[in-house]
């Protein structure tokens, strides 16, 4: 999930009247009106209000239209957070879902560095309207962490300037708003909180690359790198996959950067190597038991399924318009939540042209040689073109073997070419204030033009479906203890594991559920997404995906007494909105006998059984 790096300023302070900061970074003389920066970061905060406003008019009852199955991942991720205080629950941990074996939280994005933080209004207003909240927070705060960089660090505006500062302070706004709101950003705002909410990692990589600046003393160079190491400890209980992106780009950005520059680059190698190593230290240390706890706590696993492995961007997709894009497309290239490269043919053809007119800057090639490298890796391991196999063997079949690479999805490598094309825009307009008036206007004119198309849509909404009365009036307090499980009866992964959260969550998580969605380790200890199957469940699961009555003997009741026992089970519930209602209900009564319709569902009593 993105990110690329934020070069040094290009020009020597002599040229632009900069000075060097205490941090090592460039800064002008002065920075812009708090009331100029307030209006921005204003501004950023009412475009996210506006993008999320069919959402917030009710987040407990609807869910994004394309994407209603993380919601209800996050809603319990939410949820479990709450427990941490009002139940001691493991931070990295829950039993409450895959009973009897449980989930490892933080091998599954549990968000911890933002759902801890929300649990007093998680608490007061519930999981959906925090949801609500982080998806909002979470653009507008990146928008605005990349404006702050841009307009500090890499667009430090001097007083020999003749634009001044006003005009870089638009172009880092213009940055910004890029980096904040382009098509796959807004794209995720179909409930992926954790790729959404990258405040960071503009800060992280302008603070990784100031270590190299000037020679620090000993007590600057243990600041720096201990400030970098706490910054990277924040990002990983957000996103991991954002900061081994981020990490990937910045190593390949410093390398293009040393063809270019290299005695620049000689010089700030001792510093940055003790900064890095204090970082990582730091990073280390506070991450050790979250990391060990990841990879080798209980419910860990190796890398992602082998279809999200495969899961690059198409070919087509760059020159594509979003379906959430002003000019929207068909969302026939991508699942839209992972709409990660859409960036329109305007834009994509302007910028060659705005990389060849900046071409003399060595950022600005390095930039343009990571954009490069990670959007053909985001193809994947087998290239498509339109749907259709274009190349057998892409360049990430290189890669997507090793360890770390096998648990990111390739097309979320394209997420780091958006902050790059951010920034090669605000230095673009940037240099075009600099010019006479008619071709100032022409040009930035022309800007606007290839940016219109992608502007973002609100984002569409659909009902959630209601949570059964059994569970939302309390009612299941009578057939479960707090330390059994209930089974949904549509097992299935996707449907009934998501809709068995949903009612859980509705009770605060009061009982453990059995199944949901989720990553954990299948026989093998490779990840899955869902639970390893129990002979009962996979015959529930077959009957709510194709129908029938299978045949029940002693055989299926022997199975059934089984996994009563293996999960601690209370009782099963069957819904009238599970699919093939009738079969289900079929099936179960001959595999357990008589149920009992309790409120608004059925109801079959498996306590005795164990």
């Amino acid at each position: 999930m993105p990110s690329p790096s934020v070069p040094e300023a290009e020009a020597p302070a002599r040229e632009r009247g900069s000075e060097r900061s205490a941090a090592g970074g460039v800064r002008g003389p002065a920075r812009p009106p708090r009331s100029v920066e307030l209006a921005i970061i204003f501004g950023y905060l009412l475009l996210a209000l506006w993008i999320m406003r069919p959402f917030w008019q009710d987040p407990s009852h609807l869910y994004p239209a394309t994407n209603t199955t993380d919601p209800e991942f996050f809603d319990w991720a939410l949820t479990h957070a709450t427990r941490i205080f009002t139940h001691g629950e493991n931070p990295f941990f829950t039993p409450q879902l895959n009973a009897p074996l449980g989930v490892n939280m933080i091998a599954n994005t549990g968000l911890l560095g933002l759902t801890v933080p929300l649990v007093p209004v998680t608490l007061l207003f519930g999981p959906a309207v925090s949801l609500a909240l982080i998806l909002t927070l979470g653009l507008a705060a990146t928008a605005s962490a990349w404006y702050h960089v841009l307009s500090r660090h890499v667009l430090p505006a001097g007083p020999q300037a003749p634009r001044s500062q006003a005009t870089s302070t638009a172009a880092a706004a213009l940055g910004g708003l890029f980096c904040g709101f382009a098509p796959g950003m807004v794209n995720h705002a179909n409930a992926h909180p954790n790729i959404v909410a990258q405040f960071l990692i503009p800060v992280i990589v302008f603070r990784a690359l100031a270590l190299r600046c000037a020679a620090p003393s000993r007590g600057q160079a243990v600041r720096r790198g201990v400030v970098l190491g706490l910054l990277i400890t924040a990002q990983a209980f957000l996103n991991e996959e954002l900061l081994f992106l981020t990490a990937l780009a910045l190593a390949l950005f410093v390398a293009g950067y040393a063809l270019s520059r290299p005695a620049e680059v000689r010089r700030g190698i001792p510093p940055f190597l003790t900064g890095i190593a204090i970082a990582a230290g730091t990073a280390g240390l506070l991450l050790a038991y979250p990391l060990w706890y990841q990879f080798f706590g209980p419910q860990h696993y190796r890398g992602l399924p082998e279809f999200v492995l495969g899961y690059g961007s198409d070919l087509a997709s760059y020159q594509a318009f979003a379906k959430l894009s002003l000019v929207g497309g068909d969302g026939k290239l991508a699942n839209q939540p992972e709409e990660n490269s859409f960036l329109g043919w305007p834009l994509l053809l302007a910028l060659p042209v705005l990389i060849g007119w900046l071409w003399r800057r060595p950022a600005v090639r390095s930039l343009t040689m990571v954009g490069l490298v990670f959007a053909i890796l985001s193809l994947g391991q087998t290239i498509n073109y339109r749907g259709q196999l274009f190349l057998a063997h892409g360049p990430w079949g290189w890669l997507n073997k090793l360890p770390l690479f096998d648990t990111v999805v390739p097309t979320r490598l394209s997420l780091v070419v958006i902050p790059i094309v951010g920034l090669l825009l605000a230095m673009c307009a940037d240099t075009i204030a600099a010019l006479p008036r008619v071709a100032r206007y022409v040009l930035a004119a022309v800007l606007v033009a290839v940016l219109v198309p992608i502007a973002p849509r609100q984002l569409p909404v659909v009902p959630r479906p209601p949570v059964p009365d059994f569970f939302g009036s309390g009612e299941w307090h009578r057939y479960v203890r707090a330390d059994q499980a209930v089974l949904n009866a549509d097992a299935t992964v996707w449907n009934g594991g998501v809709n068995a959260m949903e009612w859980d969550t509705a009770t605060r998580q009061g009982y453990r559920a059995v199944g949901g969605y989720f990553l954990g380790p299948d026989g093998a200890g490779r990840g899955t997404y869902g639970p390893q199957g129990r002979p009962t469940s996979d015959l529930l699961a077959n009957v709510a995906v194709g129908g029938g009555v299978p045949q029940i003997g002693d055989a299926q009741r022997a199975n059934l007494v089984q996994d009563v026992r293996y999960w601690n089970l209370a009782i099963i519930v069957l819904a009238p909105g599970a699919p093939h209602w009738q079969d289900l209900y079929t099936t179960l009564g001959q595999l357990v006998g008589p149920g009992l319709n309790v409120d608004d569902v059925w109801v079959w009593d498996v306590r005795s059984i164990s």
